[in-house]
């Protein structure tokens, strides 16, 4: 999956990120062997604040989101 980073200002990258049906789909559309590969924006540096607090909510959203649907 590579569309937008998710810390991009744009609507749609909050939808593909954090949108539990969305997730949800790309988890359903794996078979029991298949891998995810996506784009989460750059690193963080070591004085950043964390994910959660600063601008990679929805990285850390979805990171959430892809452990609570199943993905290991």
């Amino acid at each position: 999956m590579d569309c937008f980073d998710p810390n991009d200002d744009h609507p749609f990258a909050k939808v593909l990120y954090t949108d539990d049906g969305y997730v949800t789909s790309l988890y359903d559309a794996l078979t029991e062997d298949g891998i995810l590969v996506a784009q989460v924006g750059e690193a963080s540096e070591i004085d950043d604040p964390a994910d959660e607090n600063g601008d990679f909510e929805n990285r850390s959203t979805m990171i959430k989101m892809l452990d609570e649907i199943g993905f290991k």
